[in-house]
């Protein structure tokens, strides 16, 4: 198998357990709906033996691997070795964990994998990391009131870590001498979800208006978890609520285990929809601030970049939701494009003076390869860029 004609590659290799092959397909293309792209026109999937996934250099692939005991053929140690070699994540699925050596005994047993029990949600989303369609990092931010509900939030905090998301809670995530509200507003502008649990007095604090306001402003996907008796004051932005009876708390002040779940999922779907509006905000931010010199994006490419044309120059531009880092211009560098490239983001909330301080000093040391540009200076910035990104 030889892809063309899309620029993401993704692979179910060897057989699905227990014939749910369709339903994965269905709940990967789902996932990709929320994203705003459609399986089979601008993602390819392969189904097969491993031996036969020969993605194109320059695509965004990555693959689900499942056992010979699902039935399948056992895969090629040294076809693994090779896609090992290229940087393509390969992601192990086992039917039982506790099985998992036997399951993968070569070069497969050595990666992190999944186990089917995880759900097919959980593999499709893992899939689409992988292939960088979402961002590995997983964060939710946990806005509450501390003399309301702690305890809520400590145990929201547990359950979201434990299905590997990076949590922001105030009382565990800044250190002592750190700056409170600007690492709070960092945090904050580095999160896909924000759960706020609204509790009768949620609103009656400026810092969780604030928490709310911003939020909304960066373009974040709220979740609203809704105490007993407290109607909500946000309809209209919440993009999704959980709501809570007397029944739904423990003597703790804890959520039952069946709301508990509901609220994981909720995340889970909330988050890619956050990533797709944030992308198409920071794009029409980008669009915007270009236009102002007749600029123009005029195609995409791998990991959800867009070339732009401005003052007769071609120039790749790679979309940073969150808070740019260093590994972030990094990776920007790898997919091939003439050097250098842009990572774009929006500089809106983001105040942290360290983190100003460190990406200046390493963005005078990368220009060369990449640079890191706002979306308000995008065009003033593309216009100065090198003369051998001239076109005819």
């Amino acid at each position: 198998m030889e892809d063309q004609a899309t620029l993401y590659c993704l692979a179910l290799l060897g057989t699905v357990p227990g014939g749910q092959a369709e339903e994965l397909k269905q709940e990967i293309a789902v996932r990709l709906k929320g994203l705003g792209l459609e399986l089979g026109k601008d993602v390819s999937l392969f189904e097969g033996d491993l031996v036969h996934f020969k993605p194109a250099i320059d695509r965004c692939s990555a693959a689900l691997c499942f056992s010979a005991q699902s039935g399948g053929n056992p895969h090629n140690e040294a076809a693994v070795g090779q896609l090992i070699k290229r940087r393509i994540p390969l992601i192990p699925v086992a039917i039982c964990k506790d099985n998992f050596s036997a399951e993968f005994p070569g070069k497969l047993g050595g990666l992190n994998g999944l186990e089917m029990k995880a759900g097919l949600g959980s593999l499709a989303m893992a899939l689409l990391e992988g292939a960088s369609l979402l961002p590995k990092q997983r964060r939710v931010f946990l806005s509450y009131r501390r003399v309301e509900s702690t305890n809520a939030a400590l145990q929201l905090y547990a359950a979201l870590s434990a299905r590997q998301y990076d949590v922001f809670l105030d009382t565990h995530d800044i250190l002592p001498g750190e700056h409170f509200q600007e690492v709070l507003w960092q945090r904050l502008c580095d999160a896909d979800v924000i759960v706020y649990l609204d509790t009768k007095e949620y609103f009656d604090s400026r810092w969780t208006k604030q928490e709310f306001a911003k939020a909304t402003m960066r373009g974040l996907c709220v979740l609203r978890v809704g105490w007993p008796g407290v109607d909500s004051k946000a309809e209209q932005t919440a993009c999704g609520e959980v709501h809570l009876s007397k029944e739904s708390l423990n003597s703790l002040d804890q959520l039952v285990d069946a709301k508990l779940n509901e609220v994981m999922d909720m995340v889970e779907m909330l988050r890619t929809k956050s990533v797709a509006q944030r992308y198409s905000r920071l794009i029409g931010k980008l669009r915007n601030s270009i236009e102002e010199y007749d600029g123009e994006i005029v195609g995409y490419s791998v990991r959800r970049s867009v070339i732009v044309k401005i003052a007769g120059k071609r120039i790749v531009a790679y979309p940073e939701m969150g808070v740019p880092t260093s590994h972030a211009l990094h990776e920007a560098t790898l997919d091939f494009h003439m050097l250098p490239v842009a990572v774009v983001y929006n500089q809106a909330g983001i105040k942290d003076r360290r983190w100003r301080a460190h990406m200046e000093w390493l963005n005078e040391s990368v220009t060369e390869q990449v640079r890191l540009i706002s979306t308000d200076d995008a065009c003033s910035e593309f216009i100065e860029w090198p003369e051998t990104h001239n076109v005819a």
